[in-house]
């Protein structure tokens, strides 16, 4: 969709969100995430990032071996940049391994947040 300004909003197409975002999700749940998927800008995938706050702040990593939008070994290789204090790689997992494996990245957030509680 082209906006006002020119910028266009990027989305996934519904009859393909399940494949490529959401392979191991329910069929049910990933025709929902589709639905009500939020757009990217075009603009937004170039932008500069500014200055890495991972070279001053310690990270956690985890990521699905299926992801289909950022590929495994990018996300290792990122983790591994960033030093992060551990790195759980989840067989299968798609790009929503929040939503597909959220026991795991759940126990990896409280794992980083009670290593930096003050």
């Amino acid at each position: 969709m082209v906006l006002k300004d020119g910028n266009k909003d990027l989305y996934i197409q519904q009859d393909k969100f399940g494949a490529q975002f959401a392979a191991d999700v329910p069929a049910v749940e990933a025709a929902l995430m589709a639905a009500t998927q939020r757009p990217v800008t075009e603009a937004a995938l170039h932008e500069a990032s500014g200055a890495p706050t991972w070279k001053t702040i310690p990270s956690w990593a985890i990521y699905g071996t299926a992801d289909k939008n950022i590929p495994a070994a990018a996300m290792k290789f990122m983790a591994k940049r960033a030093g992060a204090k551990r790195i759980v790689e989840i067989a299968d997992a798609s790009h929503v391994v929040m939503t597909s494996n959220p026991k795991q990245v759940a126990e990896l957030i409280v794992e980083a947040a009670e290593a930096t509680a003050n």
